[in-house]
């Protein structure tokens, strides 16, 4: 109770400094944008024809300036405060966090003897669902967050058309160039949400979104897709879990194998369902395999695949020499609701 307690407030001051630090960038993108107007008017004041006419010409523009100024310095005045704000809350949080890590390291030592017992009657494949449905909240917040950014840019644009009439090409220019940011930035979204979690696989199925990932790497390797046996609808967490492990092999096989051909095949048998991944590469020396890290940036390398299929009760086997290519064999037993 005291951990999530503790949890829940640091939390709390966390979402409190993401909403500052989002209001003063917006604050900062106001004032650089204010001080770009200022200059724009100042240069559009002609001083040498001003001390031949009335003064009245340009006392539109004087007036505007000096209007822009105060804004500037209010603006100005609104960031050391929201900046200083966030300095409160980094100090909070940091003295949150030790709170926070002497609490569960002293949960951690009274859990540790429970745990054992209790490992033992954990379900595997209820771990792997409690991750996938991880994965699909990343996948919303990463959405609703980069929105803030989306959101930051449109402002930015409504800015511009203040000086619409003073520089419409430069306007233009600007318009053209926050348009595809805001396209390069949606289809980076699409791109992180299907790698986070294929919704091909609920909507066209395993064999549909396998042939669908294949056809990536079809231009630089033949690839062949068989199936065996009697198609089965296998669970989300085991589909899943087979197309990561066909991913990250095509991935080596690209990036490494430097292979020719490449052979996937897929066996379904009655209690079980069979991966192999074949490659006429390079190769390498399996025994290097146990010395081997996690990829950075990928979390799926082979010792990550070990751990998933056991926690599946599955097995994972690769065989390899060099010059003598690579098989990746993976077996997965099948649950009775997924026969």
């Amino acid at each position: 109770m005291v951990i999530e307690y503790l949890e829940k407030m640091h939390h709390k001051m966390y979402d409190q400094k993401l909403n500052l630090e989002r209001e003063c960038q917006k604050k900062e993108i106001l004032l650089k944008d204010n001080i770009k107007f200022i200059r724009t008017l100042e240069n559009s004041l002609d001083e040498n024809y001003e001390s031949f006419s009335p003064r009245e010409i340009n006392q539109e523009s004087h007036q505007k300036i000096d209007f822009l100024l105060e804004e500037k310095e209010k603006i100005e005045s609104e960031i050391d405060e929201l900046k200083i704000e966030i300095l409160k809350l980094d100090e909070s949080l940091l003295e949150s966090e030790n709170v926070l890590k002497a609490a569960r390291e002293n949960a951690k030592k009274i859990l540790e003897k429970e745990k054992v017992q209790e490992e033992k009657e954990i379900y595997p494949e209820k771990i792997l669902e409690v991750q996938e449905l991880e994965n699909q909240r990343i996948a919303r917040d990463l959405h609703d967050y980069i929105m803030q950014d989306l959101t930051n840019i449109v402002h930015k644009i409504e800015i511009c058309t203040k000086i619409l009439d003073i520089d419409t090409i430069r306007c233009r220019l600007e318009l053209q160039a926050i348009s595809k940011s805001i396209k390069d930035t949606i289809q980076e979204i699409r791109k992180v949400v299907y790698d986070l979690r294929p919704m091909s696989l609920d909507d066209i199925g395993l064999d549909s979104t396998i042939e669908k990932e294949l056809l990536k790497i079809g231009d630089s390797v033949n690839v062949l897709y068989e199936t065996v046996g009697k198609k089965k609808k296998l669970s989300s967490i085991i589909s899943l879990t087979l197309l990561r492990i066909i991913q990250e092999a095509c991935k080596n096989i690209v990036e490494h194998a430097n292979a020719k051909n490449v052979n996937v095949l897929i066996i379904y048998a009655d209690q079980y369902v069979k991966l192999e991944i074949k490659d006429d590469g390079v190769g390498f020396d399996t025994s290097s395999i146990k010395h081997l890290n996690k990829k950075k940036g990928s979390g799926f390398g082979i010792p990550t695949m070990k751990e998933r299929i056991c926690l599946l009760f599955g097995k994972l086997q690769v065989d390899s020499e060099p010059g003598k290519g690579t098989k990746v064999v993976v077996e997965i037993p099948i649950a009775k609701e997924d026969a």
